[in-house]
């Protein structure tokens, strides 16, 4: 069982810029074909698109490679609702477990998943941002991790920030992981990524808990609950 110590260690070295290391699963996105609801969704959101042409080409290359995502792990991510107006906006539902915990003198209890809300501004293309500037876990309430705010307005972070131009792709594996905690950010002393300290000494406390399991994204939900820590 790893320490307080050992497991914030692991937290910071989890943490570092340009680590996050795509599932080989992944590998030419861009050419997996849309069946005919991601079309849809695509094609309804694209014909709304705001803004000038280089950020409308943008949106709606980032919102295709989401829902390519959607497609090749249709039980892990699916996109409920798309939008390209002033900002990339989706509402997402992605399974993997979430931890939550109703009262300060009770246990956990691990969920089996989470609907996010995933705004992408036009600023993340020219500018870095701060961790917490792109997702927001509507349900389920409360969740009981340190990177993320307490309610009512719950804001996931994914590190202090990152950098200008990253993909939406790459905030939907960030979301996965973080939540799963095969990353995590738990040492108080380091504020990058920490929203909740007292989650965070929860964790420090409690490390024999993390991760909330092993599974990798490109897993079937259906079939990973024995990875379940």
């Amino acid at each position: 069982m790893q320490s307080g110590n050992e497991a914030n260690e692991v937290s910071r070295r989890t943490l570092a810029k340009g680590e996050l290391r795509h599932p080989d699963g992944l590998v030419g996105l861009g050419r997996q074909r849309l069946g005919p609801r991601s079309r849809r969704l695509l094609g309804a959101a694209c014909a709304t698109a705001a803004g000038s042409s280089v950020w409308v080409r943008r949106k709606s290359a980032e919102a295709r490679d989401l829902l390519a995502l959607c497609e090749r792990a249709p039980r892990r991510l699916t996109v409920h609702q798309l939008s390209l107006g002033d900002e990339l906006k989706a509402l997402c539902e992605l399974r993997v477990p979430v931890a939550t915990r109703d009262s300060d003198d009770g246990d956990i209890e691990i969920v089996s998943g989470a609907v996010l809300g995933l705004s992408y501004p036009r600023a993340a293309l020219l500018e870095a941002q701060p961790g917490y500037a792109f997702i927001t876990i509507l349900s389920p309430l409360p969740v009981w991790h340190a990177q993320v705010s307490a309610p009512p307005i719950q804001r996931l972070c994914l590190g202090d920030t990152l950098p200008a131009g990253v993909r939406v792709k790459e905030l939907i594996l960030m979301a996965y992981a973080a939540l799963s905690m095969q990353t995590f950010q738990i040492d108080v002393a380091d504020a990058a990524g920490v929203l909740n300290p007292e989650a965070a000494r929860w964790w420090q406390n409690n490390p024999g808990r993390i991760p909330l399991s092993r599974a990798p994204f490109l897993a079937d939900p259906e079939h990973e609950q024995g990875a379940w820590r």
